[in-house]
């Protein structure tokens, strides 16, 4: 016997303004039980007649449920949009964090380890996701990341799947040729994605801005040059470069496997410090970390007058700061690459 019932909520601003290639993400009011939800609208007109298409991502999503991926709690429509009510996260997404600069390693070490296991069991399911980017990664009041938004998800057949409309800056390389995704796909996007939060988005943004063309793009991700492999910021510890240049790689064979074994070996990266990172503008920066019984310390990489680059440490002891090992540590008039190798090499034995 079917049922037909009323469901209203009141919408209210717009959120995510821009994020979403098809749809739009509203705050809105359940008044029935006084509850704030998001709920995000899409044209039906978007579907053609296809009316079982109408409701793919909400199945999707409840299939695939899992404490790290958002949950669908209704799914209504109107005349000409379809509604999927979702909750509401106060803390947002991952792509205000990163907006001004790097989030700690530890921080990302552990926001990578649920985000993976959701991942995980969307491939379990059969699903590619296809949309892994920054402001598609939410967090509870409990900062427990929470994968969303499945409107470009789809249903693997034997592991590979015809790929959909994506966001250009994450297409993966195998894609813009032959229009066909594997789990190895969301891997790629995956690795984009630690990329951008272990060395901020000012650095990504920055390779980002000369690309004036999607030919250029295309070039650049095939030839594994976008975003670019080599660069990384200092303090970001070697063996997770590597863990993350692997799941970029242009050859999908040459990439993890599988979320899981992704997750295996970031399990296994020591954090070291936990460095808090300013960004003082041009590419200038502040660490500063706080050890347990020891000194804090102090790292900047900044430009001087001649326009090079100086490379400073101290310790530091409430409001006394004191150059550290000068000799060794120090160095002036360096270019920036040079004076971020530097870096690496002070960072990997400051303990």
């Amino acid at each position: 016997m079917e049922v037909y019932a009323q469901i209203v909520y009141e919408r209210g601003p717009q959120i995510g303004v821009g994020e979403g290639m098809n749809s739009c993400v509203f705050l809105a009011l359940d008044p029935r039980i006084r509850r704030q939800i998001a709920v995000k609208e899409i044209a039906k007109a978007n579907f053609g007649n296809d009316v079982n298409a109408y409701y793919q991502e909400a199945r999707v999503m409840f299939e695939v449920e899992h404490p790290n991926i958002v949950p669908v709690q209704y799914v209504c429509d109107t005349a000409d949009t379809i509604g999927l009510a979702m909750p509401y996260f106060r803390n947002g997404s991952l792509k205000p964090q990163i907006a001004a600069g790097p989030l700690p390693i530890k921080q990302v070490l552990k926001m990578a380890q649920g985000i993976l296991h959701g991942v995980a069991r969307i491939h379990r399911c059969g699903f590619l996701h296809f949309d892994l980017k920054p402001s598609n990664i939410f967090f509870t009041d409990t900062n427990e990341p929470m994968v969303a938004d499945f409107g470009q998800s789809r249903r693997a057949n034997a592991g590979t799947v015809r790929v959909p409309r994506m966001y250009k800056w994450g297409i993966p390389p195998e894609v813009w040729d032959t229009q066909v995704g594997t789990y190895e796909s969301d891997i790629f996007q995956l690795g984009v994605l630690f990329y951008r939060s272990v060395n901020g988005d000012p650095a990504y943004q920055a390779q980002r801005a000369p690309i004036r063309s999607d030919a250029d793009l295309r070039q650049k991700i095939i030839g594994g040059k976008f975003p670019d492999p080599k660069f990384f910021l200092p303090h970001v510890p070697k063996w997770l470069r590597t863990i993350i240049r692997k799941a970029m790689r242009t050859d999908p064979t040459d990439r993890f496997r599988s979320a899981i074994d992704f997750a295996d070996a970031l399990g296994r990266v020591s954090p070291g410090l936990d460095w808090q990172i300013d960004v003082l503008g041009g590419d200038s920066y502040r660490w500063r970390a706080i050890r347990p019984g020891k000194p804090g310390l102090e790292v900047e990489l900044i430009a001087d007058s001649n326009s090079t680059w100086q490379a400073k440490v101290w310790t530091t002891r409430l409001t006394d700061r004191r150059a550290k090992r000068p000799s060794e540590f120090w160095a002036s008039n360096l270019n920036y690459a040079d004076a971020c190798k530097h870096l690496t090499d002070v960072f990997s034995g400051l303990v």
